[in-house]
């Protein structure tokens, strides 16, 4: 689609064209699945920060959420199960979006799984040679997985062909490199080392309350999944023993389906609902994680002014180091017993956790660091020099002055065999020469 079948003026820019590939575990509600909610941050921050990038999302159906005016969205079925999910790469699907009409510069893989086939699929069968970074939200550690046949294997093969992938903690980077090397020489370790960074999921600023709530109820929340990786029976265990002690208290468990106890509830509502109810709770549990991963759960209550006593290991302590750590059941009653007695202590560490979060973790600060990252991984792609066959382009936008993408492949009569992207750099260095901010690209001359 081009300026002139659309019958507007785009605005022009400097674009710089951004392949998302996903991952989705979480099908029977999108809106709910952890990728794409991580994703949908990283677009409003970054569009909050810059105004000259277009994504393409591909996924396996419509998300209202989405809906940004520098994305388009391509829709293909999808394996979600985490282990079929992870060896199911479909070349023919693929082929159809990354076509010749559109250009990709970066590639934002979430998957590193599938990201060998990715890239071998892009430089085989088109003329596109984007360089990769991205994201990566689960790792098949042999600690964690509960199927026979991992993909860590497979993960990591991916995870050579980025130019940087970011995870959640240094704990989890350290379990990355610790597995390696059993299977990888330690000049691949240096090179994985090289490649992951820490990026810690913070927290849109406007979301932090303004003040804590000194009058709490006596709630205890446990705001992560329950389920046997955050060690949920476990807590359901500690808190049945301190429940013969004491029945003055509550446990409230927003995901579980209905109340496995008396003392416990399972209220839930919207955004609004679920962080007032954080307000109104006392302390937070943070369980030990075989995974070693990011606690969204800790951060919501954190900066809604509920404090969380903690697991004692390095995953909570990059989160929040003053908090109260616990190593057994009994330390972690003794702490939750103290929370629920002593009110002026618990809204000190009420406040404290409040102050960490507004200094140490908004998130669109990483999103900065993202965006200095993507202009210097661009300043790397290939250029191609001043040939006679690119003055022959930049003549024919300089004669047309509006040239569509397709108008480009058409002239010049190329196919797969001739890497287009060395020259999308090189005309979009031409100080006269931009593109357009739309789904399909267009070279415009500009006086």
């Amino acid at each position: 689609m081009n300026l002139f079948e659309v019958g507007k003026e785009y605005e022009l820019r400097k674009t710089i064209r951004i392949l998302v590939y996903p991952n989705i575990t979480f099908l029977k509600d999108l809106e709910k699945d952890s990728y794409i909610q991580v994703i949908k941050k990283q677009i409003k921050l970054l569009n909050e920060i810059r105004d000259d990038l277009w994504f393409y999302l591909i996924l396996p159906k419509p998300v209202p959420s989405l809906t940004f005016p520098n994305v388009t969205q391509y829709y293909t079925n999808f394996e979600t199960h985490p282990p079929t999910m992870r060896v199911n790469f479909t070349v023919q699907e693929i082929k159809k979006i990354v076509h010749s009409g559109l250009d990709f510069d970066l590639v934002m893989s979430h998957l590193p799984e599938h990201t060998h086939q990715l890239t071998a699929t892009l430089s085989n069968l088109t003329h596109h040679v984007p360089f990769v970074f991205g994201y990566c939200h689960w790792w098949d550690f042999k600690v964690v997985t509960t199927w026979p046949g991992d993909s860590f294997r497979q993960n990591i093969i991916g995870l050579l062909k980025y130019d940087r992938c970011y995870l959640n903690t240094q704990y989890q980077k350290n379990m990355v490199l610790e597995e390696s090397k059993e299977i990888f020489n330690d000049r691949t370790i240096k090179q994985l080392d090289e490649i992951l960074t820490v990026q810690h999921l913070g927290v849109d600023e406007n979301d932090i309350a303004d003040v804590i709530n000194e009058t709490p109820e006596k709630i205890i929340v446990f705001n992560h999944r329950p389920e046997t990786y955050k060690h949920f029976n476990q807590f359901i265990s500690l808190t049945d023993t301190l429940y013969k002690k004491r029945q003055d208290f509550k446990v409230w468990v927003p995901l579980l389906d209905k109340p496995n106890r008396d003392y416990v509830i399972t209220d839930k509502g919207d955004k609004t609902f679920y962080y007032n109810m954080l307000k109104k709770c006392c302390v937070g549990f943070s369980p030990k994680q075989t995974y070693g991963g990011w606690s969204v759960a800790t951060t919501d209550g954190l900066m809604n002014g509920c404090p969380y006593i903690m697991y004692d290991d390095l995953y909570y302590r990059e989160l929040n180091s003053d908090a109260d750590f616990f190593k057994s059941n009994d330390e972690a009653i003794v702490l939750l017993e103290k929370y629920l007695d002593d009110s002026n202590y618990r809204n000190e560490k009420s406040k404290s956790g409040l102050e960490t979060i507004k200094n140490k973790l908004i998130y669109k600060n990483e999103m900065i660091k993202m965006s200095d990252y993507i202009d210097d991984i661009v300043k790397n792609l290939k250029i191609m020099g001043n040939t006679e066959k690119l003055f022959d382009i930049v003549e024919y936008i300089r004669k047309n002055k509006t040239v569509t993408k397709q108008d480009m492949v058409n002239y010049l009569g190329w196919g797969r065999g001739i890497k287009w992207s060395p020259y999308r750099r090189a005309i979009l260095k031409h100080p006269n020469i931009f593109d357009t901010m739309s789904e399909y690209p267009n070279y415009v001359w500009k006086e």
